[in-house]
């Protein structure tokens, strides 16, 4: 809801602006310019309020998006490693301390994502990438053993 009101607080507020002069226009209540002045100044105040949100919001998101890419990049080189490595060869003790990182990150993001703090478009990249390397043989079992047990704060690798 919120990104929708974000995306379009400007039809929003031009059409309760509308609204209001047509009321006042045909007559209701007319000589009551006192709510109509309120009912405008409130229509500005939402506009106001929507841009602010919408400022903070983009600042919070790119703190978030610097960070997860940034913890992200330090874990990518081994989470490739592992990946490319032969199906039947064990998780190795740093390997599974590396894969749980990854999957706090993972859980990190996804909170963010359903706190609506991450644009969808990111999230559906992000849960792309996690799929990937979901996919393999090496790591699946793994995450969906620590899905299983509540962790990451409901994630799942179905997008929701």
């Amino acid at each position: 809801m919120k990104h929708f009101i974000f995306a379009h607080y400007w039809w929003i507020t031009t059409g309760g602006a509308i609204v209001v002069l047509v009321l006042w226009y045909a007559g209701v209540d007319a000589n009551d310019w006192a709510k109509y002045a309120t009912a405008i100044g409130a229509i500005l105040s939402f506009a106001f309020f929507v841009q602010k949100q919408k400022l903070d919001d983009t600042k919070l998101f790119k703190e978030l998006f610097t960070d997860f890419n940034k913890r992200y990049d330090e874990l990518n080189e081994e989470l490739n490693r592992i990946v490319q490595e032969p199906a039947s060869t064990p998780l190795t003790k740093e390997q599974i301390d590396t894969l749980f990182n990854y999957f706090n990150l993972c859980g990190e993001e996804y909170l963010m994502f359903h706190k609506g703090y991450i644009y969808p478009e990111v999230w559906n990249s992000w849960l792309t990438g996690m799929r990937f390397f979901y996919d393999s043989p090496r790591i699946g079992p793994l995450w969906d053993h620590e899905l299983a047990g509540g962790s990451y704060y409901g994630m799942r690798l179905d997008g929701h």
